[in-house]
């Protein structure tokens, strides 16, 4: 498979592009409904990015290991997803208000069960509002900087943080509550 898309890359191929699209689909909309709890907007999100996508991977860089390719190609359309994410995010701003950061918050610790899956996170982090799952996903998944987050976002370094905290603060008190749910001791 890999080596069909390096060669169609090479050639210019444009037949390679549906490939692409049914490979990496699901790994890309995964990508998305970490920033958008609603599917339509992850599925738009994720349609975008190939089309962004499809106009440059022609002129994509790799150094022949195959390998090598297959992460970099992956981390490549990733990125664009994120960025893409970012933007659609930044364009539903202005209905989004800042916040100012505050130094009376206590992070509070929570051990998580083995049980905890991925599907699992992904519905707690649904219930997160919209700029504090981005600004979540950025710095705990994706391990950018608050001052990145910031700039990516253009709200302050200290909304970052603060979104941040409260984003953890709200899942905490998420998991804790689907915790009770399951054990059966509402």
């Amino acid at each position: 498979m890999f080596r069909e898309i390096i060669a169609a890359l090479s050639a210019r191929d444009e037949r390679i592009q549906e490939r692409v699209y049914v490979h990496y689909w699901g790994y890309l909309m995964g990508v998305s409904t970490r920033y958008f709890k609603d599917r339509n907007v992850a599925r738009e999100v994720v349609n975008d990015s190939f089309i962004k996508a499809f106009k440059t991977m022609y002129d994509f860089k790799h150094n022949g290991d195959l390998l090598d390719f297959q992460k970099t190609f992956k981390s490549w359309l990733s990125t664009i997803t994120v960025r893409t994410a970012l933007d659609k995010i930044r364009a539903n701003k202005s209905a989004l208000t800042f916040v100012e950061e505050y130094d009376d918050v206590h992070v509070g610790h929570v051990d998580v069960e083995q049980k905890l899956f991925a599907e699992d996170i992904l519905k707690l982090m649904n219930e997160l509002p919209e700029l504090h799952r981005a600004v979540f996903n950025l710095y705990e998944i994706e391990g950018f900087s608050h001052e990145e987050i910031g700039s990516m976002l253009t709200i302050p370094v200290s909304s970052s943080r603060t979104y941040l905290t409260r984003a953890k603060q709200k899942l905490r008190e998420l998991y804790k509550k689907s915790i009770k749910i399951t054990d059966g001791t509402v």
